[in-house]
């Protein structure tokens, strides 16, 4: 092969039902984790299990950024403008959870974090 020919990457295919899946059951997973730090809010151990469940969190939502940006996940415009919305969104609350921990505002991260998993679950299955 001369020099001036260019070797061209293998199209890579992506199952883009399956990263949804895996990105709703993550999300899935991350909810529980903050359920059960919230359901067992007042152990002495809640800080280092927040800690945890928040880091999770904020990997997952960051993951369906990259996710987006990369255009792994084929939801319409539309869509995909909302998700990122929700992501930043949840940062916010995983900010203002890791400043000043609040079983309230860990159960409206839960609560979005829930939905949106249900929500990717239901577009895997419209796709």
């Amino acid at each position: 092969m001369s020099p001036e020919h260019k070797i061209q990457p293998t199209p890579r295919r992506i199952n883009h039902a399956t990263v949804m899946m895996s990105e709703a059951a993550q999300l899935d997973d991350i909810a529980a984790q903050l359920m059960a730090v919230q359901r067992h809010w007042n152990d002495p151990d809640r800080e280092f299990h927040l800690a945890a469940a928040l880091a999770a969190s904020r990997s997952a939502w960051h993951a369906i950024q990259t996710a987006l940006a990369e255009g792994v996940l084929t939801l319409p415009p539309d869509v995909q403008h909302n998700v990122l919305i929700l992501s930043v969104y949840a940062d916010s609350k995983i900010n203002i959870c890791e400043i000043s921990p609040s079983a309230d505002v860990l159960g409206s991260l839960i609560s979005l974090t829930r939905t949106l998993a249900g929500s990717l679950k239901e577009w895997r299955v419209a796709a």
